[in-house]
């Protein structure tokens, strides 16, 4: 009986606690803190699953010392876990079937391109899928966060170049404990004691924070270099597993930038461009933020927007506007955690068009970059019910497209757009061709221009026409490219000639032996301009 009573006595015990953990937890911030309500620690309980336990156990040992900043912060980040998490990326055929396949086993980029192409002709058409996706909620362990807030908050208050960072920049810039959506794993210790010495210098120094962050940064970019072989490896490397490898693609060598940065208390964010609008590929870098959170960098290439990682939803990305039941957004679009910062970058324009009319049930249309020798959605707008769209925060001197996203796939819903300043916007759809003609002859020389690499800090020259080659000539007509003829490039590497070219459109120059990477152009003042 007295077993009994003991057992009876635990019992009521533990659910007296586990009531004060919530009641203690779920109270709200101090005034002065960011204000993050109960329905959202309460959101993020429930989708914590069995692992909840260590969730309010984080935020319970944080409230109970009574300091209100640090309880500020935990509920902060824990309002916001939702969401985050690691994503696997495998190779994988149209039916979602994994093929075994490892980039870095191969001994450059040539050759892992090259074994996927003899795994297609084997399994037919693949690609890079996440095929699973492990939620923080579901695995994070309330020691884990602990650490991480207290050597966050340390950093914050102790160093002397952080005395201007608002609160609301720390828990963005500083606070989180993950770069993407790598492996989960700690970093801040390991980090803090590689720049121990120089943090002793920066204090020795009374270093500003823009000094201190150039110096974090220069040390980080000594950790891991980039590899173009990782572009076959999507999957972004732990912290952990670049300090085996050293070596990573620009996502990766970024977050190794920003790991240094966040531990030195440096307020400091990942932006990026999804699609360059000049070239293939894509970019991500690190940016030194002021207190407020505001910076920027330099810009290599050409891009209609540039975008800004960050840990919490923001309000004008499309996730936070596009309700569940509507159609799928395209990829990263339909995410809730980047902002659009391309303003911070120069001057932008704005473009309103009447587009064709929308797909039943679809109210938003896309501004698509030529990347890659496909359309990419990279900027978004509302379409009234007059078919009206207004595009905003656009940098300058871009090809761009307007399309829907129907079933997956880009459907054109205008003429191409050559994106001016001042909003002076030129629309290639045939239209303002010479009185007297709307066909012109053309001689073309080149089917790339000279493109800068920031990855691999080489330019890629300009691509001539190869003596000998044939090329195809197709315009952008319609909503499709339209194929205007074929010709041979003279055997003397001459430029290859084209009659009776549509005026006042887009052209686009191809080889069989290309890979889609020649860029698009337009013919000015009987010059070829490449977009």
């Amino acid at each position: 009986r007295l077993q009994q009573t003991f057992k009876l006595c635990v019992i009521a015990l533990l659910a007296s606690c586990q009531s004060a953990w919530k009641t203690t937890l779920l109270m709200p911030p101090p005034p002065d803190a960011i204000a993050v309500s109960n329905d959202k620690i309460n959101a993020a309980l429930l989708k914590a699953g069995n692992n909840e336990w260590q969730i309010e156990r984080f935020l319970n040992d944080a409230a109970q010392t009574h300091d209100d900043e640090k309880l500020a912060a935990a509920r902060w980040l824990v309002a916001n876990m939702p969401g985050q998490g690691f994503a696997r990326y495998e190779l994988v055929t149209k039916d979602m079937k994994p093929i075994p396949f490892d980039a870095v086993a191969c001994e450059n980029l040539a050759a892992a391109q090259a074994l996927v192409a003899k795994l297609e002709k084997e399994h037919g058409e693949l690609d890079f899928k996440v095929t699973k996706f492990v939620e923080d909620l579901s695995v994070i362990e309330a020691e884990f966060l602990t650490t991480n807030l207290e050597l966050s908050l340390s950093a914050w208050r102790t160093n002397p170049w952080c005395k201007d960072m608002t609160f609301q920049t720390f828990c963005e810039r500083v606070l989180p404990y993950r770069g993407t959506n790598e492996p989960l794993g700690a970093w801040r210790e390991d980090v803090l004691s590689r720049l121990a010495p120089l943090r002793e210098h920066w204090i020795s120094e009374n270093s500003p924070a823009q000094s201190v962050g150039q110096s974090a940064m220069a040390a980080a970019t000594a950790w891991v270099a980039f590899k173009d072989i990782y572009y076959m490896h999507p999957q972004d490397q732990s912290w952990s597993e670049m300090c085996v490898s050293k070596a990573g693609r620009c996502e990766d060598i970024s977050n190794v930038t920003s790991f240094a940065l966040h531990a030195s208390g440096i307020a400091a964010a990942s932006d990026y461009v999804p699609a360059w609008a000049d070239r293939d590929n894509n970019h991500t870098w690190d940016v030194l933020l002021d207190g407020n959170g505001k910076g920027s960098a330099g810009l290599f290439n050409r891009t209609l927007k540039v975008y800004r990682k960050n840990f919490s939803p923001q309000p004008d990305a499309l996730g936070s506007a596009r309700a569940k039941d509507e159609p799928a957004a395209p990829g990263w679009l339909r995410g809730d955690t980047y902002s659009d910062v391309t303003d911070q970058y120069g001057d932008t324009v704005e473009l309103d068009r009447t587009l064709e009319a929308a797909p039943e049930g679809h109210r938003f249309a896309y501004l698509c970059v030529f990347n890659g020798g496909d359309w990419t959605p990279l900027a978004w707008s509302q379409v009234n019910p007059q078919g009206q769209a207004r595009f905003t925060k656009l940098r300058a001197n871009v090809l761009a497209l307007p399309a829907y996203f129907v079933d997956g796939k880009v459907k054109p819903a205008g003429p191409p757009v050559l994106v001016r300043e001042k909003s002076e916007h030129s629309w290639l759809d045939g239209a303002g061709a010479s009185a007297d003609k709307n066909e012109i002859e053309i001689e073309i020389a080149a089917v790339r221009p000279d493109t800068p690499d920031h990855d691999t800090q080489i330019t890629r020259p300009r691509l001539p026409v190869k003596a000998g080659a044939e090329y195809t000539l197709q315009s952008w007509c319609n909503g499709a490219w339209k194929e205007v003829g074929k010709a041979a490039a003279p055997e003397d590497g001459s430029a290859v000639a084209f009659a009776h070219v549509p005026a006042n459109q887009l052209l686009w120059l191809t080889t069989p032996d290309g890979n889609n990477l020649e860029r698009p152009f337009t013919i000015e003042n009987g010059k070829q301009v490449f977009w």
